[in-house]
């Protein structure tokens, strides 16, 4: 009895140590499965987070790439500008030259004429030019069907070549498209008068400013200044004391007289009795032309060039008033 129940504890023993085995096999296989599909499914995650950051950095590659492509073509660009800038720079000066040139060539040959071929040249030269500008204008104008074409009438006006003005002026002011004739010769001698009586009234002053007039419907503010210093009369030399002119303005007064150019140029007209004076002399009328008035500056040119009279031009701003001072220029007159 005692034996066999040894080998039947034996027998047992067996049977519980195989069913260990088998569960710790069956254990192994199944953690060797788990690890090999989490091992499977790890890769294809990491797979697919590598495809989209893959796809992430291909974005900004292509817009490097489309940036290149960009710069290359933008500097090809440039290239190509900067070799038109100096092909069309060097045309310029080429064209620049040619018209120097030919500005040369046709001052030497205007030099070779007399005056009267000088004056038929000028005119010749302003007669093509408004011949281009009524081609210009009937070429804008355009083609009307069915209708004539209405006759245009050029008035042309032949100007001399400019002429400093040295020898009589009768001055005007055009203002508001109405002329006021300009005291200028009345205002000029009473200032030679009255400067020296201000200017030995005021012996210490370096400066001098005085008004003057109303003369003729103006009024003159002039300044003069004074300096010390040595004086010559060809034979001896001394100190001294100089006064002369800086500068003058005339302002009109609410007397002026201001009439239209059918009125100063009619009989007994202002202008017209001051040119009646100078009639078989030469005069120049001077023009103070302000902005609002240059229609009857040409008008007045007109008139004036038919009676025989040159006629300059002084244009001026609003606020600027009609002055004269030594620096200044002379009138150029037409």
């Amino acid at each position: 009895m005692g034996r066999r129940h040894t080998d039947d504890s034996a027998i047992g023993e067996d049977c519980f140590l195989d069913t260990i085995a088998n569960l710790v096999g069956i254990l192994i296989i199944l953690v060797v499965i788990v690890g090999a599909r989490s091992y499977s499914t790890a890769k294809q995650n990491i797979e697919k987070e590598l495809l989209g950051q893959t796809d992430a950095l291909q974005s900004p590659l292509k817009k490097v790439q489309q940036l290149d492509q960009d710069l290359d073509s933008q500097q090809i660009s440039l290239v190509n500008y900067e070799r038109e800038l100096a092909y069309r720079s060097a045309e310029r000066m080429a064209t620049i030259d040619e018209v120097t040139i030919a500005k040369a060539v046709l001052e030497e040959e205007v030099s070779k004429l007399d005056d009267e071929q000088k004056k038929q040249f000028e005119v010749d030269v302003e007669l093509s030019e408004l011949e281009k500008q009524l081609a210009e204008l009937l070429k804008q104008q355009g083609e009307l069907p069915n209708e004539t074409a209405p006759v245009a009438i050029l008035q042309h006006l032949p100007t001399p070549m400019a002429k400093t003005v040295f020898g009589q002026e009768i001055h005007v002011m055009l203002l508001n498209g109405m002329v006021t004739v300009v005291p200028w010769n009345d205002l000029i001698e009473t200032l030679k008068r009255e400067a020296r009586g201000a200017a030995e009234r005021n012996s210490q002053k370096s400066k001098i400013t005085n008004t003057l007039g109303p003369i003729g419907g103006f009024t003159m503010k002039y300044a003069l200044k004074s300096q010390t210093g040595v004086m010559s009369d060809g034979v001896s030399a001394r100190m001294g004391r100089m006064v002369e002119l800086d500068r003058f303005i005339l302002l009109p007064t609410e007397d002026a007289l201001k009439e239209s150019l059918d009125q100063t140029l009619g009989a007994g007209g202002r202008l017209s009795t001051e040119l009646s004076r100078f009639r078989n002399q030469y005069v120049t009328v001077t023009a103070w032309v302000y902005p609002d008035s240059f229609q009857t500056f040409r008008l007045l040119k007109e008139r004036l060039f038919a009676e025989g009279f040159l006629c300059a031009a002084r244009p001026l701003p609003f606020d600027i008033p009609i002055g004269a001072s030594p620096n200044g220029a002379n009138s150029t007159a037409q």
